[in-house]
């Protein structure tokens, strides 16, 4: 039986001001990178309201993105002060197999989003199909109005992470380590929109600091095996590689590390220098890595439908 462990992605958002220390703040948009309703697989995703005023009730809206065409499926629940809610996404949304899922403040009076830094969450995730068992923690975003302010601010119907309505993404992604086994996957969420693809470079690291290089395209959800997107994450590869003495890899599997940057997103009839974007990998079938970002990105935004981009 696989053990349960209880490993968080750290959220990559930075927030509107400066942070002394790596603890997740609340925020007012959560982005959970994945859940699997296909047979053999569960996940559960919690949203909590951690405002304990009088007046601190707020609506929340999960928004399901179906990993295989984008599109999108909504409810909306009422989350009292110091209220939880944990749903089954196989029960909330049968009909999707799996992909990602955000979900955001709103006004329980007039169904706006709204700024409400007060939302903390979590999921788990057992899955079969992917030989997994593991907790992901949602990637937050702190809003950047006011509490209680519409975040809306250009009245697009996106969330825009760029640093007016939320905060902004990390420019570049570290994934501190990665396994060298056969099923350890990648998973990339796009933040351009629906219809477009990313292009992400990559700089992998062995354990004796050596460097190599690679690209490759995401849709606007995807999971990855590591060894599908290069030969570099292979063991056969790795072993080929000067080694540091003394490392031990991970049950004497070769490991190292990953640099994530978007360089281009395009549809059918626009592009994007310099997309945002997450990221976060599952090593050896059991184990969530936890990612780390450098920088701010301002162009994501949650979601355009359309072969154009927000520039808003």
């Amino acid at each position: 039986m696989m053990k349960l462990l209880s490993t968080a992605v750290v959220g990559l958002a930075l927030a509107a001001t400066a942070q002394a220390n790596s603890i997740d703040k609340a925020g007012s948009l959560l982005v959970f990178p994945y859940f699997n309703n296909t047979s053999g697989s569960t996940t559960y995703l919690t949203v909590t309201n951690s405002n304990a005023d009088a007046a601190g009730t707020i609506d929340v809206e999960f928004v399901y993105i179906n990993g295989d065409d984008c599109l999108e499926f909504n409810r909306t629940r009422r989350l009292t002060p110091n209220d939880t809610i944990t749903v089954s996404t196989f029960l909330d949304n049968p009909n999707d197999r799996r992909g990602y899922v955000y979900a955001f403040a709103k006004s329980t009076t007039t169904g706006a989003p709204v700024s409400f830094n007060f939302l903390e969450g979590n999921s788990i995730v057992l899955s079969g199909a992917d030989s997994l068992s593991t907790n992901i923690a949602p990637v937050v975003y702190a809003a950047v109005p006011a509490q209680g302010a519409n975040t809306d601010v250009d009245g697009d119907g996106n969330r825009d992470m760029n640093g007016v309505e939320y905060a902004g993404s990390a420019n570049e992604i570290h994934i501190p380590r990665f396994v060298a086994a056969a099923d350890s996957s990648l998973i990339v969420l796009g933040l351009t929109g629906a219809q477009f693809r990313t292009v992400i470079s990559f700089l992998a690291y062995n354990d004796n600091e050596e460097a190599f290089s690679g690209q490759f395209t995401v849709d606007c959800w995807d999971i990855r095996r590591l060894q599908n997107i290069s030969g570099v994450f292979t063991e056969s590869f790795l072993e080929s590689t000067n080694h540091a003495m003394g490392e031990m890899g991970f049950n004497g599997i070769e490991t190292g590390w990953i640099r994530l940057v978007g360089q281009t997103a395009f549809s059918s009839a626009a592009q994007r220098n310099n997309p945002a974007f997450i990221a976060m990998s599952i090593d050896n079938s059991s184990f969530s890595s936890l990612p780390y970002g450098a920088g701010t990105n301002n162009n994501g935004d949650l979601l355009v439908f359309g072969p154009f981009t927000d520039n808003n």
